[in-house]
């Protein structure tokens, strides 16, 4: 699941005022939803196959690894190749962060780590805990940023100078008005701004 923003404008006589709602959808359908005006904004991992929408890159960090704080693995600073290839991946079910789910698994085996994949609805917080807490051959990738305050939970950075990177972005269906605003915005913030 990623998240959509929906929203609606109101007039309260003293002015227009918009309010948004956010709202579970899974990556792969908010391009309908784009296209169809029941969502204004959506948010997935990059790349994703999806015409016809712009993007904002709203953050851009390396992965690393991540397992719970008792794996045999977590008391070493450094992870060697040799370390990762006799662990199995916590990774996203099918269908899920479309593009993305495909393509670190593909920069893993260039790397050297042919990563056995085992699925999971990776946005529920609980569930990836208790996963990585109770298999003991099992790691996840995450953003240090996305775990750095889990106490269950450590990150160790993945043995390459050019580890695979999540890059989260906005985006809004091409040739708009929340396409003149997502770029207006981009640009006041020094997002990238993608419109293929």
């Amino acid at each position: 699941m990623q998240n959509a923003l929906s929203g609606s404008r109101t007039d309260s006589g003293r002015g227009v005022e918009a309010t948004l709602r956010m709202r579970s959808a899974e990556a792969a359908d908010q391009g309908e939803l784009l296209h169809h005006g029941e969502i204004a904004f959506g948010i997935v991992r990059l790349p994703i196959p999806m015409p016809h929408v712009v993007r904002a890159v709203v953050r851009d960090e390396p992965l690393g690894v991540v397992m719970a704080r008792e794996h045999p693995l977590a008391a070493r600073a450094d992870l060697t190749l040799g370390d990762l290839a006799r662990q199995r991946l916590l990774w996203y079910e099918e269908g899920c962060a479309p593009g993305f789910a495909q393509t670190v698994p593909a920069q893993l085996a260039r790397l050297g780590w042919e990563a056995a994949l085992h699925p999971l609805n990776q946005d529920q917080d609980a569930l990836f805990v208790h996963a990585l807490q109770t298999t003991g051959d099992l790691v996840a990738l995450r953003p240090h940023r996305a775990v750095e305050r889990e106490p269950h939970l450590v990150w160790r950075p993945l043995p390459t100078t050019r580890p695979p990177r999540e890059r989260l972005a906005v985006i809004t269906a091409s040739g708009g008005r929340t396409a003149r605003v997502l770029r207006e915005v981009s640009a006041r913030r020094g997002w990238a701004f993608l419109t293929e």
